[in-house]
């Protein structure tokens, strides 16, 4: 369907079923829903046609928000037009899948970068439009990446392969001994030096998830298993906690998950360095700048030059 359609037309007859669930007979204990967003049906709806920042996208200067704005629209024009003046979606919810959404449209345009740099790896002709390739970059075929999303509460220690984990373990159970525990957390997003040669199984990564319809959303959300027990402690390269909104007093938990997986990846595992990133959609009110002067205690330790998270 395109981004934008005639809801009076297409959403009684809609391909993915209704987009939003009628819970006023059928009640959620305990809570005062009235209609529940069904998140990928409305993903379904909005973006079959086109990932968004992609090579496919059909406006590539449009924003996050313009994105995000239109989904939100869809949802809520098509629960109007299925449920007429009734429909009532709390805010809150509206938000929580909106996080849930940004963070897709992200990991689907970051897996289109890392296959065109892959394909550049292998070729040495960079074919993307919409994206830039990396000043200097030559052509390896050594050094294909992979860019995956984890799901919320994910030992994102499970990539590395066993003998790495056990490092991993050992240095945990030596901490429970003593009664205390690291705290791990998992990002939102990451980036991973691919095997090479590259297995059959992997070559799902030389190539760009299309559009977020059920199979493809099922890649990008499930595309972290196949990477299990597969990487090197050199092949973690890069972390990313995706926001949609935040505030001044949650801007502490990428500092802490940065600060946890330098820790893990350059001393325990005596890796390579590797860098984390914020991405927020909205910082509106929040001193993103001042809490993320925040030097690495890892560089602090080292001594010599401090770095940056």
């Amino acid at each position: 369907m395109p981004f934008s359609f005639d809801h009076a037309v297409v959403c009684l007859h809609c391909p993915y079923g209704r987009c939003s669930e009628d819970r006023r007979i059928d009640r959620v204990r305990g809570r005062d829903t009235l209609f529940r967003f069904k998140q990928r049906a409305s993903m379904h709806c909005t973006f079959d046609g086109f990932m968004p920042g992609t090579d496919n996208d059909p406006d590539r200067t449009r924003t996050y928000d313009t994105y995000l704005n239109q989904f939100r629209s869809n949802a809520l024009t098509a629960g109007t037009a299925l449920f007429g003046t009734a429909f009532d979606v709390k805010s809150s919810a509206i938000a929580k899948v909106e996080g849930d959404v940004f963070e897709l449209l992200e990991a689907g345009a970051l897996w289109a970068a890392a296959s065109a740099w892959n394909n550049f790896m292998d070729t040495g002709n960079w074919a993307s439009e919409a994206f830039t390739c990396p000043p200097g970059a030559v052509a390896t075929p050594t050094r294909k990446i992979a860019i995956v999303k984890l799901p919320r509460g994910y030992d994102a220690t499970r990539l590395f392969k066993p003998e790495i984990r056990a490092t991993i373990q050992a240095h945990e159970s030596a901490l429970r001994l003593r009664g205390m525990e690291l705290g791990l957390s998992s990002p939102d997003i990451v980036g991973v030096r691919l095997p090479y040669p590259l297995p059959p199984s992997l070559s799902m990564f030389m190539s760009p998830v299309a559009d977020l319809t059920q199979p493809n959303l099922d890649l990008l959300e499930g595309a972290h298993r196949l990477l299990e027990d597969k990487i090197d402690a050199t092949g973690f390269l890069l972390a990313i906690a995706v926001k949609r909104t935040t505030r001044s007093d949650r801007l502490y938990q990428p500092l802490f998950e940065s600060n946890i997986l330098k820790y893990l990846i350059e001393f325990v595992l005596r890796g390579a360095a590797f860098r984390f990133y914020a991405h927020l959609g909205s910082f509106e009110g929040a001193d993103v700048v001042g809490r993320y002067r925040a030097a690495s205690l890892i560089s602090l330790i080292r001594g010599g030059t401090p770095g940056p998270l």
